[in-house]
């Protein structure tokens, strides 16, 4: 019998990070999913099982923080999932916040995939092509 694949949830407005992290991260036992905003995650994240979600801090090129709403909501009724924030506007103070609201990571971009891809082996996640 097949083992099932693993999935992957990630969130980010620009369709090339979207399309990146897919090409990266799906394997062999992985499957991704991705979305562009709020809603279609939270639709995804009722309708299936994730091992993890990587998710941006800011969903609609505005000053507002989707991510850390999102997170928030993960941590409160799926608390098991795994999440990684990560930002091109990142500061101490944002990622204490993430930190302390339960990120298992925080990367500001330009994200280093190794980076990303160790802290989702230590998840249990075999994420990428190996």
């Amino acid at each position: 019998m097949m083992e099932a694949k693993q999935r992957i949830l990630i969130v980010d407005d620009e369709e090339a990070i979207l399309f990146s992290y897919r090409e990266l991260l799906q394997g062999a036992s992985v499957e991704v999913d991705g979305c562009m905003n709020l809603e279609k995650a939270l639709a995804l994240i009722r309708a299936n099982s994730y091992s993890a979600i990587i998710t941006d801090l800011r969903l609609s090129h505005s000053e507002s923080n989707e991510g850390l709403q999102l997170l928030r909501h993960i941590k409160t009724h799926r608390p098991a999932i795994p999440v990684i924030v990560t930002t091109a506007y990142g500061s101490d103070a944002i990622k204490d916040e993430v930190l302390a609201s339960g990120a298992c990571g925080y990367f500001s971009k330009p994200v280093r995939i190794a980076e990303m891809l160790r802290v989702l082996q230590e998840m249990g996640v075999p994420a990428g092509r190996f």
